[in-house]
C-alpha cells in the first residue's frame, strides 16, 4: 500500500512539474523575439566620410567582425636595460633601471634597480631589487591597454591578452604594433629606458641627482586606418605588484600618491591608503578625480612608482579620469592589500589616416627628495609637523657617514650631539629631581602633621591632602617641562630613523638592517595576543635602561598614593618596551645610547651638587667704578622666556619649604575656611 502511495504521489509531481516548464511559464513569460541586426547599406557606404556619424562605424555584423582572423604573433619577453644575469659593469652604471618587457599585451613585466649594494632587495643582499611586478600571482601587468570598442570583436582576448608585433628593439628602446582584425586600427606601442651619456657618468653623486635616470618613457600612438571619422578611448593600467617590504613591522603601507592640478596651476597633492581603495571599489566609487593629473601612483616607505603624462595638461589633455584599482584583496588585513591606478583617457576623435600620439613617464625610484623634487612629487617626503628637524637630521647623519662612519656610528655620534645641545634643559631637569628628592621628607613630615592634627579618613584630613598633593603635582612640572622640549627632537627621529632610505638593509653589529627590527633569532611559534614572531633584544635592553633611569630619578614615596604612581611609572617602562618591539633597531639603538647618557649624566650632576655642598664657592667681588657697580647684561630673548619657565614653575617649591614648618599653610587654610563661614 505505502509503495502504491508513493507511487501515485511520483507521478502526479512529475505531470505537474512537466505542466509548469512547457505550457504554464513559456505563456505566462514569454521570450521577447531578438531584434534584427543592422547591415549597412550601398547606398550609406557610398557617402562620404564626413558625412557619416562616428558610431556608423560600428554599425556591422558580429557574424563579419567573429570571420576577421586574429593576429599571430609570437609572444616574447626581453630586458630594456642590463639583463637579470648581465654582469657588464658598464651597463649596469649607464642604466638606472632594467626593464622587462612581453609582446603578449605589450606590456611590462617587471622593472628592478639595477644598483643592487645600494637597493638590494629585501632581506636578500646581492640580488636586484623588484620595483614593480614583485606579485606574481596577479594577471594584471603595468602599461596595458584597454580599449573597450577594439576589445568587445577579439574573441574574448583584449589587447592586454593579444601577442603584438615586435618592430624594432634595442638595449634601451622597443616597438610594438597591433593592427586590428578588421582592419580600422593600428596600434603603437614606444619604450624608451633612459641611458646616461658619459658627461651624466662623470657627475658626482649622480644616482642621487638625475632623477630622469629612474624613468620609462612609452609613446601611445593610435591611427584611424579606416575611411571615415571614428572615436575611440583607451584605459592605461598604472603601475603594478610595488612591494611591501617587512609588512609586520613596518608602520606605512602601499598608498595611492596623486598629484591633480588646480585651474590656477598649481598641484593639489593628497594619497589614499590601501584599506580605503577597497572601501571604495566594494562601495562602486573608484573615480579619484577628473582634474588634470601631474602624477599618480603608488609609493610604499622608501620606493615610489608615479606614471605622469607628458606635456601641458591644462592645456590638452590625455587623462579624462583616473580610478583606484585593486590587484590583489587581502580579506583579513585589507592594508596589506596590493592597489594600483588607471588612467582613462578622454574620447578621441580621428580622421581617415590620422594618427595621434600620448607620451607617458614613469618614475620608479628611491624616494630621495633631490629626486622627487625634480618632478614635483615632493610631498611623497613626508615627515609630518617636523619636517625641518628631520631634514636636519637626514643631514647631520649622511655628514657623519660621508666622514667614513657606519650609519649606526652616526646614530650614536648624533645621539651625543643631541644630548650635548640639551645639557642645559637636562641640568635644569637633575637639578629639580635633587630638590624633589629634599623636599620628600618635609613633604611626609608635613603629611603625619595633618594625620596627627585631623586625624586620618577625616574630611579635613582628605581636603588637605588633596591640596598637598595639587601643590605637589606643581612642582612636578618643573621636572616634566623639559621632557616636553625634548618630545619633538624624539618624534622627528623616529621619523628619519624609520624612513630613510639610507638606513634600509644598513648592517650594524649582529643586525642587519637599522631600519627594522633587530631579529636575534625566531619564535617556534607566534606569540598569541602579541604577534610576536622574533625575539627583538634591543627593546628589552633599552625598556630595562628606561626602568633604571627611573627608578634613579624618582624620590622615595612619602604615601601609598605616591607608591602607587610610582608603581604604575615602573609598569609603564615596561610596557613601553613592548609598544616598541617592532621598533627600527637604529631607534632602539638612540634609546639605549640617549638613556645611558641620561644616567651618566644625573650621577655626574649629583657628584657635583654634593661636592659644591661641602665647599662652597666664594662670591667673587664686583669692581666698581665711580662709586657704582657696572650695570648687569641684558640677557637674551630665549634665556629671557627660559628664566620666566623655570621661575613659574619653581614657584611652588619656595611656597612648599616655607610651608613645611606647618605655620604658611595653616595660616592660608584657616584663612580659607574663615572666609567660608
Amino acid at each position: 500500500m505505502d509503495q502504491r502511495r508513493f507511487l501515485l504521489f511520483f507521478t502526479l509531481s512529475m505531470v505537474i512539474w512537466f505542466g509548469w516548464l512547457h505550457v504554464l511559464v513559456p505563456k505566462l513569460f514569454p521570450i521577447p523575439p531578438k531584434a534584427p541586426q543592422k547591415i549597412i547599406a550601398s547606398a550609406e557606404m557610398d557617402r562620404p566620410a564626413d558625412a557619416l556619424a562616428p558610431d556608423n562605424v560600428e554599425r556591422e555584423t558580429v557574424e563579419q567582425h567573429d570571420a576577421d582572423p586574429l593576429p599571430t604573433h609570437p609572444a616574447k619577453s626581453f630586458w630594456l636595460g642590463p639583463a637579470e644575469d648581465q654582469k657588464d659593469k658598464q651597463m649596469l652604471d649607464e642604466f638606472f633601471l632594467a626593464v622587462k618587457l612581453n609582446s603578449r599585451g605589450a606590456a611590462v613585466d617587471t622593472i628592478e634597480l639595477t644598483d643592487h649594494v645600494r637597493y638590494p632587495a629585501f632581506g636578500q643582499r646581492g640580488k636586484r631589487l623588484r620595483l614593480v611586478g614583485s606579485d606574481i600571482a596577479t594577471s594584471l601587468r603595468t602599461f596595458e591597454l584597454q580599449i573597450p570598442t577594439i576589445d568587445s570583436f577579439l574573441k574574448g582576448k583584449g589587447l592586454d591578452r593579444l601577442p603584438w608585433e615586435i618592430l624594432d628593439s634595442n638595449s634601451d628602446s622597443a616597438t610594438f604594433r597591433l593592427q586590428t582584425p578588421d582592419g580600422r586600427w593600428e596600434l603603437k606601442k614606444h619604450f624608451n629606458l633612459a641611458r646616461l651619456t658619459p658627461k651624466e657618468l662623470q657627475q658626482s653623486h649622480v644616482r642621487d641627482t638625475l632623477s630622469s635616470g629612474y624613468q620609462l618613457r612609452l609613446t601611445i600612438s593610435l591611427k584611424n586606418l579606416s575611411s571615415r571619422t571614428q572615436e575611440i578611448a583607451y584605459t592605461l593600467r598604472g603601475p603594478v605588484g610595488v612591494p611591501l617590504e617587512d609588512r609586520d613591522n613596518t608602520y606605512k603601507y602601499r598608498d595611492v600618491r596623486m598629484g591633480f592640478f588646480d585651474a590656477d596651476g598649481s598641484i593639489d597633492e593628497s594619497k589614499l591608503s590601501a584599506s580605503d581603495v577597497v572601501k571604495r571599489v566594494k562601495n562602486e566609487k573608484s573615480e579619484l578625480s577628473q582634474r588634470p593629473v601631474k602624477y599618480i601612483g603608488v609609493d610604499v616607505l622608501y620606493f615610489a612608482a608615479l606614471v605622469m603624462p607628458s606635456g601641458d595638461q591644462l592645456k590638452q589633455r590625455t587623462v579624462e579620469q583616473s580610478n583606484c584599482v585593486i590587484v590583489d584583496e587581502n580579506q583579513q588585513s585589507p592594508q596589506f592589500s596590493d592597489v594600483t591606478v588607471d588612467l582613462i583617457s578622454p574620447k578621441l576623435s580621428l580622421l581617415p589616416n590620422e594618427e595621434i600620439e600620448h607620451e607617458y613617464r614613469l618614475y620608479a625610484g628611491p624616494k630621495l627628495k633631490s629626486l622627487v623634487q625634480q618632478i614635483s612629487a615632493g610631498a611623497v617626503m613626508d615627515y609630518g609637523w617636523f619636517d625641518s628637524i628631520c631634514r636636519g637630521m637626514v643631514w647631520l647623519l649622511n655628514t657623519f657617514h660621508a666622514m667614513g662612519l657606519s650609519y649606526g656610528i652616526a646614530i650614536l655620534c648624533l645621539t651625543v650631539l643631541v644630548r650635548c645641545l640639551l645639557i642645559p634643559i637636562s641640568k635644569h631637569q637633575a637639578m629639580h629631581a635633587a630638590k624633589m628628592k629634599e623636599l620628600q621628607p618635609k613633604i611626609a613630615a608635613r603629611q603625619k602633621e595633618l594625620e596627627a592634627k585631623y586625624g586620618k579618613n577625616t574630611e579635613e584630613y582628605v581636603k588637605a591632602s588633596q591640596e598637598l598633593v595639587a601643590e605637589q603635582s606643581k612642582m612636578m612640572l618643573g621636572g616634566c617641562l623639559p621632557m616636553f622640549l625634548q618630545l619633538p627632537i624624539f618624534i622627528a627621529l623616529y621619523r628619519v630613523i624609520g624612513t630613510s632610505i639610507e638606513l634600509r638593509m644598513e648592517p650594524f653589529l649582529w643586525f642587519q638592517d637599522l631600519a627594522s627590527p633587530d631579529a636575534l633569532f625566531p619564535f617556534p611559534f607566534k606569540l598569541p595576543f602579541l604577534g610576536w614572531t622574533e625575539f627583538n633584544l634591543l627593546p628589552c635592553i633599552s625598556s630595562g635602561l628606561m626602568y633604571f633611569l627611573q627608578k634613579l630619578s624618582m624620590p622615595a614615596p612619602t604615601n601609598e598614593e605616591q607608591a602607587s604612581q610610582q608603581k604604575m611609572m615602573s609598569y609603564m617602562s615596561i610596557m613601553m618596551g613592548a609598544m616598541f618591539y617592532r621598533v627600527p633597531a637604529g631607534l632602539c639603538l638612540y634609546f639605549i645610547a640617549t638613556n645611558i647618557w641620561s644616567m651618566t649624566e644625573r650621577w655626574l650632576l649629583e657628584r657635583k651638587a654634593k661636592a659644591a655642598a661641602l665647599n662652597p664657592p666664594e662670591v667673587p667681588t664686583v669692581a666698581v667704578k665711580n662709586g657704582n657697580p657696572p650695570p648687569p647684561k641684558k640677557p637674551s630673548a630665549f634665556s629671557a622666556w627660559w628664566y620666566n619657565m623655570v621661575e613659574a614653575a619653581d614657584k611652588d617649591i619656595s611656597i612648599k619649604n616655607k610651608g613645611t614648618n606647618g605655620e604658611d599653610n595653616d595660616n592660608r587654610r584657616t584663612k580659607k575656611n574663615r572666609g567660608k563661614k
